[in-house]
């Protein structure tokens, strides 16, 4: 895989950056970073024209020159985590010589397979057959049996999906978590799969039935259904983002953690404020639906749907039963999802905080974009100021995806507890 070498002027202060990538696989490269010099954003996109065998340099605020001299120098990957802004030096050229494909190559069986599923599967998978799974979707959201079960069959032939004999909730889910699936290598529920949840639920039912029969009467497969068209949105706004993200799915696939990292490597293909709008759509979808995973934790771990943890929140805002969980503010229902006792819900507290989302809602925040690092600063005097770096920030966003594909399983396996009922 070649590695090319352009040098991009700033039309503003004329500061030039050598831009190091790898043509390979992908097809096209988005590239944003913020001028060392008058920080004017420069962003766009290189693409491979591979039928012409050519280049096409789409910048805003820059363009394209020849040579090979800079006054910095940039990395950028699609697929790995590449080298941020340095400045143009001998001992930097040196070492950007070797490309993220050389660092990061996938030699083990399991980075081969997770690099497959992010440079082969992922992007074909989108662009065909999402865009046939959103219409399935949205046929199945809407009641349209008519035309779902032939709309469903035409996805039969695709040699990426393993479809099972039509069943109308199974079938659509399968369909709509199938590519999630795929670029997860670690379960959500770390202790616990759905398979086993079913398995408790059933001895539950056995040995303590008036409080199985108050979980299946929370919710109706309406309920059900609107909140799976919630879910659905996040899906397919993860899908619109995949790309820039990709490099941290990679680095989890091949087993390797963001500790891992130097501070001068990151992301050069994105900016903050695209990827945290998809935090806050993901914050907000997920906790405003995460009744369903707490009610199933006390009932499991507490006894009871209703059996709060009390220790969690005292005074005013204690909730002492789960309609007075449903009641909370948002940030207030964070506090009992990431209860430690949990079997289910203790997830949320990974990705998402508090301390990310305030700041990102009422603009408390700092960006720079060649160190990536971004702070948020916190309303009240008794929170601290919080750091990290983007690729980090990416990281959360990866695994609140998770958290969604949760979620569906677990409406998947309430709507078929009533149905058995029924």
């Amino acid at each position: 895989m070649a590695v090319n070498n352009v040098v991009v002027k700033c039309d503003v202060c004329e500061t030039k950056v050598l831009i190091k990538f790898q043509v390979g696989i992908l097809d096209q490269y988005p590239v944003y970073y913020s001028c060392p010099s008058c920080s004017t954003n420069i962003y766009g996109n290189i693409l491979i024209i591979r039928k012409e065998n050519r280049l096409d340099f789409q910048l805003h605020n820059a363009t394209c020159e020849g040579g090979m001299d800079g006054e910095y120098i940039l990395v950028l990957s699609g697929e790995f985590p590449s080298f941020k802004m340095l400045p143009f030096t001998k001992e930097t050229l040196m070492i950007t010589s070797f490309s993220p494909f050389i660092r990061y190559s996938p030699h083990s069986g399991q980075a081969k397979h997770a690099y497959d599923v992010l440079v082969h599967l992922l992007p074909s998978f989108i662009d065909d057959e999402w865009k046939k799974i959103e219409r399935i979707a949205n046929l199945y959201f809407n009641d349209k049996e008519t035309y779902l079960e032939s709309e469903i069959e035409k996805l039969r032939k695709s040699p990426r999906i393993d479809m099972s004999p039509y069943e109308k909730d199974s079938s659509v889910s399968k369909l709509v978590t199938t590519i999630f699936r795929s670029m997860s290598s670690n379960n959500p529920l770390q202790n616990i799969t759905i398979t086993d949840l079913d398995q408790r639920l059933s001895v539950i039912k056995q040995t303590n039935l008036n409080s199985y029969e108050e979980l299946i009467q929370v919710f109706s497969i309406e309920d059900l259904l609107y909140i799976q068209k919630e879910l659905f949105s996040v899906f397919n706004e993860f899908t619109n983002h995949y790309q820039y993200l990709s490099p941290v799915v990679y680095l989890e696939g091949m087993g390797r953690h963001l500790s891992e990292l130097e501070n001068h490597e990151g992301l050069n293909t994105v900016s903050f404020d695209r990827l945290d709008r998809l935090y806050q759509n993901m914050y907000e979808t997920l906790l405003g639906n995460s009744t369903i995973s707490i009610m199933l934790d006390n009932l499991i771990v507490r006894g009871s749907i209703n059996s709060m943890n009390p220790s969690i929140i005292r005074g005013r805002n204690a909730a002492g039963n789960l309609q007075d969980y449903i009641s909370l503010t948002k940030g207030q229902k964070l506090n009992y999802l990431s209860d430690n006792d949990n079997v289910i819900s203790h997830v949320f507290a990974g990705p998402l905080s508090n301390d990310l989302r305030n700041p990102i809602g009422h603009n408390s925040y700092s960006y720079d974009p060649n160190t990536q690092l971004i702070t948020f600063r916190s309303n009240r005097n008794s929170q601290p100021t919080r750091r990290m770096y983007l690729i980090e920030f990416a990281d959360k966003c990866f695994q609140a995806m998770k958290i969604n594909l949760m979620l569906w399983d677990l409406t998947v396996l309430i709507k078929k507890l009533i149905k058995e009922e029924r």
